[in-house]
């Protein structure tokens, strides 16, 4: 038998249609949310997401008065020092006074010298401030809020192509396998083939080329199992690799992925539902209401003042006397922008260009993913076709062995003949569970794109 048609390009494509023993369904699915659950880039970015929440509640304590208490102690020696002349400045005075009432009342004053930094000086005090209204922080709030959305967006997003990447890799991986059983069973039948010319050899009715021919057939496919094997081993480290697991764990076989029924499906309604679903249109609009929030932000900022109260009450002076040191201060503010060379107007033209950025992005993928769930679709349908053209196919080659297989026995044709009419059915069977594959692979990517 002459296998070398049958090369690696076509098998590795090839996967469990038929004899896989599956052992329960919805196995891909568990490795789906057993991906979901152990990705190492999921979890960073349920980090995020975290910390984007403590962001938010950050925000939101913004609006709350604080209260803080100090206390500070100051000991000095040295420094600047200032000469204040208040002996120079009333002595004449007192003594004019002195002579006049006729009294010593008004003492001689000696002239001082302050030392800037202060000795021996105490502050105790508790302080308060309050924002009544400010816009900044009502907009860093949501800015906060929709930050956080953006986040789970992502994460969302990612989550989604995970799931197909896994549902792809273990196709790739369960074609892998099928192929190489394909193989052995096909080393088999060389096997029994060689048995065979070896007896025909033995009684004179051929000559030894035939078996030299089949020794070379069979050390080709021994080539090609070795080479699935490698590709299956890959296969299942990759599969592992997205499982965040040991590359050479088990990976169990499912029938009921690779064996699914394709239902039909409506182009329109397809897009429809794609544009709907898919998870990337949550990461733009979170994007867009950041951007219409810092347009509100900078509008609100060119046209309200911001108001604040504040306050403190303590101790204050040289030494501790809290009879003689208390005081209590209050505070009423306001701040207004009359003028920044417009700043303020440019900030607002910046937004909104964002958003206009944004609303252009927006519309670009809705284009993208309708031309992508088109192509998909008419994949699909293509796919499909070529199954049933390969079944065709399959059933000529097996109609047109069955009769040449008659004429061999009865000594009517060639071995030559039924050799090649055997190998074209070998290469109708392996046609139709590729187109099969294939159309399962054509399902998966459809399904992606319309995010089921």
């Amino acid at each position: 038998m002459n296998m070398r048609p049958y090369l690696l390009i076509i098998t590795v494509m090839l996967a469990g249609w038929n004899g896989l023993q599956a052992q329960s369904a919805g196995i891909v699915e568990e490795y789906v949310q057993l991906g979901l659950v152990n990705n190492l880039t999921l979890k960073a970015q349920q980090l995020d997401i975290e910390k984007s929440i403590l962001a938010v509640r950050q925000a939101k304590a913004l609006f709350y008065p604080t209260v803080n208490f100090e206390a500070n102690y100051t000991l000095a020696a040295g420094g600047r020092k200032i000469d204040f002349p208040i002996g120079d400045l009333l002595n004449p005075a007192y003594s004019t006074l002195n002579a006049l009432t006729g009294t010593t009342n008004f003492p001689v004053l000696e002239n001082q010298q302050i030392q800037f930094l202060p000795n021996n000086f105490q502050e105790t005090k508790l302080t308060f401030a309050y924002p009544v209204y400010n816009t900044d922080l009502r907009y860093n709030r949501q800015i906060k809020e929709l930050l956080t959305l953006n986040a789970e967006a992502q994460k969302a997003v990612y989550e989604q192509e995970l799931a197909y990447q896994i549902r792809l890799a273990y196709l790739q991986y369960m074609q892998a396998v099928e192929a190489e059983k394909i193989w052995n069973n096909a080393q088999k039948v060389q096997q029994e083939l060689r048995r065979f010319n070896e007896s025909l050899v033995k009684n004179n009715v051929a000559t030894r080329d035939i078996i030299a021919e089949t020794d070379y057939e069979i050390s080709q496919t021994e080539q090609q199992i070795f080479d699935l094997n490698s590709k299956q081993n890959t296969a299942r480290a990759y599969v592992n690799f997205l499982l965040n697991r040991g590359f050479q764990e088990e990976i169990k076989a499912d029938t009921a992925f690779t064996a699914q029924m394709i239902p039909n499906y409506d182009l329109e309604q397809s897009i429809q539902t794609a544009l709907s679903r898919r998870r990337e249109f949550n990461l733009l609009n979170s994007g867009k209401s950041i951007a219409n929030t810092v347009v509100d932000m900078n509008q609100a900022n060119k046209k309200r003042p911001d108001f604040y109260l504040g306050g403190e009450t303590g101790f204050q002076g040289f030494g501790y006397n809290p009879g003689e040191q208390a005081y209590i201060l209050a505070r009423v503010g306001m701040t207004y922008n009359l003028y920044d060379g417009g700043l303020q107007k440019n900030k607002i033209q910046e937004a909104r260009i964002e958003v206009n950025k944004m609303d252009n992005q927006i519309a670009q993928v809705q284009q993208q993913i309708s031309m992508q769930v088109t192509d998909r679709f008419n994949a699909l349908q293509s796919a499909k076709n070529a199954i049933l053209s390969a079944e065709k196919g399959q059933k000529a080659a097996e109609e047109a062995y069955r009769i040449i297989n008659n004429k061999y026995k009865a000594g009517q044709v060639l071995y030559l003949e039924w050799s090649n009419a055997q190998n074209r059915v070998t290469t109708a069977q392996l046609q139709t569970a590729l187109s099969r594959l294939a159309a399962v692979q054509a399902h998966l990517n459809f399904l992606q794109a319309i995010a089921q």
